[in-house]
């Protein structure tokens, strides 16, 4: 007997340790995930984090992670991340608003555009209401730019200088095109790492035709960043941003804890080692603010920089400097509300005719950093944004001119060779290629509103332009001159559509070219399951990202009016079952209600709500599972009842 009990003692303390080694394990990494990532190693802590979440799934966890994919502009893997945030049961504001930045970085505006709606109905006191309206016309606006490209714009990856990781500020100096770029120079791994990006410090780099060089230009070990640069040829000077150790009286004063902020050095172009002896910029604080991305006029009398000094009007705002006659620089001027917004303003430049460019995210945008020249021509000044293609859902930046509507400028968007690349650009593109069609129900021969158009270069998936028909199912694209191309569109209640091949070769001379899409309906019975309408926690509400898929169902109806269709709603299996079948007859109800808004007529939809007797996966009543494995379950679908 006393055997017996022992036995059983014993595997009651192995279960128990069972249980507990997990919850230590995960409490070990998520405390060396937490180390790395409040020391900017976002790389390390993705790492870790990941681990730790495969222990146990929680919001936490999924928060830094989400943050962690965001900081390294991994936007894709961010939007996973952010959706299971913002359709969390527990979401906070900063969730949605987040997840919304992250749809417009992906260009999914229509997306992004219902979050910050969700937003506008919790978010008191978060975001003001001006904010809010500048978000919803970046979201407009970006549609209308991609589905009305500027046909004049040329811009080309200039595969032949970048790196899988990052290369900017291209501009012109001595010997040839200048930039900054964190590549590993002949080293797989080389002895100094950033954390932030897992990549080595940034330095500075020269371009001559094909080639690429380092300058031998650097500050101390090695261990710090180095550039971009700027130039005045006819005073032979360079200005460059740099980050710096602290001096041992300089971490005397600033304490324990302090951020090592950018500074602004300039020195001789005659000098050996620009970083050696070289001049600190009269407004240099390392320990209070930054200063960086500097740009000297053509003559060298004015220096135009970015800070986040304090006084500002937002994040960093652009500031300019002129040229005592001693030769020190004066006060610093705020470029004002015409250029700074509570946001970020970066990379000022200026162009041959002396208009002034810049970068925002606080302006009317398409998403990220966007290009904008500054207006003088009215009462107060005013950015414009170069539209799209010059701009993309990414970020936009460090616009340098080397001749008359023509230079570079640098940007992370889909189909680049890595992180930021450098891109050639022309605003005054001769020979244009335009493609214009119609996406149809092969059935009716109607037009299918809001269906997802994609053009994508062949080869080439990462760099695909995705637009949405209009309300006459018409979309249209900017074509390049000698490319081969694939087409293709989809929406919901179709089924997918084979991708249409075609060339410009041989197009010398500007053109539209043709192509209608015709996309073949589900048939009677078929079941279309629609996931991504979601409901907040206990309500049956629609909420402004579930009304953008309904949308689409409304399309699918408009597209063949003989059409009637039951459109169910499902739960998961917590709760009991008769709270559960009425809750989803109440979001069911409200779908169907929706529809009826739209335009569709009531004698066309069922409404049917099954609760959690239709569970799409293993989670039945009593089963342990993760939120995202219920979230499965709790979805919308409709079939066709009759087609006529």
């Amino acid at each position: 007997m006393k055997l017996y009990f022992d036995n059983k003692f014993n595997l009651i303390l192995a279960l128990c340790l069972l249980a507990v080694l997990p919850l230590q394990a995960q409490y070990s990494l998520l405390k060396s995930a937490d180390r790395e990532f409040d020391t900017f190693n976002f790389i390390n802590a993705i790492e870790l984090y990941q681990r730790a979440y495969e222990v146990k799934p929680d919001i936490r966890t999924a928060e830094r992670l989400a943050e962690s994919y965001y900081h390294i502009r991994n936007y894709r893997e961010a939007e996973i991340w952010y959706a299971r945030l913002a359709n969390h049961d527990e979401a906070k504001i900063d969730h949605i608003l987040q997840y919304g930045h992250i749809l417009r970085n992906n260009s999914k505006f229509r997306e992004a555009k219902a979050q910050y709606q969700r937003v506008a109905l919790k978010a008191e006191g978060i975001i003001t209401p001006e904010e809010l309206a500048v978000l919803y016309a970046s979201c407009d606006s970006a549609v209308v730019w991609l589905e009305n490209p500027i046909k004049a714009v040329e811009i080309k990856n200039q595969k032949k200088w970048n790196s899988a990781q990052a290369e900017f500020g291209a501009t012109k100096g001595p010997e040839g095109l200048y930039f900054a770029s964190d590549r590993f120079d002949g080293a797989s791994h080389p002895d100094v790492i950033y954390g932030w990006t897992g990549n080595p410090y940034l330095a500075m780099y020269v371009a001559k035709d094909a080639s690429v060089s380092k300058v031998d230009a650097k500050w101390s070990d090695g261990a710090n960043h180095f550039g971009p640069a700027t130039f005045s040829t006819g005073r032979k000077e360079v200005y460059f941003a740099v980050t710096r150790n602290l001096t041992r009286d300089e971490k005397r004063n600033a304490g324990k804890d302090v951020t090592v902020n950018i500074e602004i050095f300039s020195n001789s172009l005659d000098a050996a080692n620009w970083g050696e002896n070289a001049t600190p910029f009269r407004y240099n604080n390392i320990t209070k603010w930054s200063v960086g991305d500097p740009f000297l006029s053509a003559s060298g009398d004015t220096l135009y920089f970015t800070s986040d000094m304090p006084g500002g009007l937002g994040a960093t705002d652009i500031y300019y400097v002129v040229r005592q006659s001693e030769g020190s620089w004066g006060e610093a001027v705020n470029m004002g509300p015409g250029v700074n917004t509570p946001g970020d303003e970066r990379f000022p430049g200026i162009d041959e005719k002396g208009d002034f460019y810049f970068s925002s995210n606080g302006h009317l945008g398409m998403g990220g950093l966007d290009v904008y020249r500054l207006d003088r021509s009215g009462r107060s000044a005013k950015a414009v944004n170069l539209g799209f293609p010059f701009n993309s859902p990414y970020d936009d930046f460090s616009i340098r001119f080397d001749k008359e509507l023509e230079g570079y400028v640098a940007s992370d968007r889909s189909g680049g060779a890595g992180a930021d690349d450098i891109y050639w650009f022309n605003l005054n593109k001769i020979v244009q290629i335009d493609l214009e069609g119609g996406v149809y129900n092969a059935k009716t021969k109607l037009p299918v509103t809001g269906a997802k158009v994609t053009l994508t270069p062949a080869g080439d998936d990462a760099n695909a332009v995705v637009v949405s028909s209009g309300a006459d199912g018409k979309f249209k694209f900017n074509l390049a001159e000698d490319a081969d191309y694939t087409l293709t569109a989809e929406q919901t209640g179709f089924r997918p559509f084979t991708p249409m091949a075609f060339s410009t070769s041989g197009i010398d001379s500007s053109t539209t070219l043709v192509k209608d899409i015709f996309l073949d309906p589900v048939e009677e019975k078929e079941v279309v399951v629609l996931r991504n309408i979601y409901f907040d926690f206990d309500k049956a509400d629609i909420r402004p990202d579930a009304a953008l898929e309904l949308d689409k169902i409304a399309a699918f109806l408009n597209s063949d009016p003989s059409v009637r269709i039951e459109l169910s709603a499902h739960a998961d299996s917590r709760g009991t079952h008769e709270y559960n079948m009425k809750l989803t007859q109440r979001r069911a109800d409200s779908s169907v209600a929706y529809l009826v808004s739209k335009g569709i007529a009531a004698d066309r939809l069922v409404a049917k709500g099954y609760g959690f007797t239709k569970l799409a996966n293993h989670c039945a009543k009593g089963v342990e599972c993760t939120e995202e494995e219920h979230q499965w379950n709790r979805r919308v679908e409709f079939f066709v009842i009759e087609s006529n």
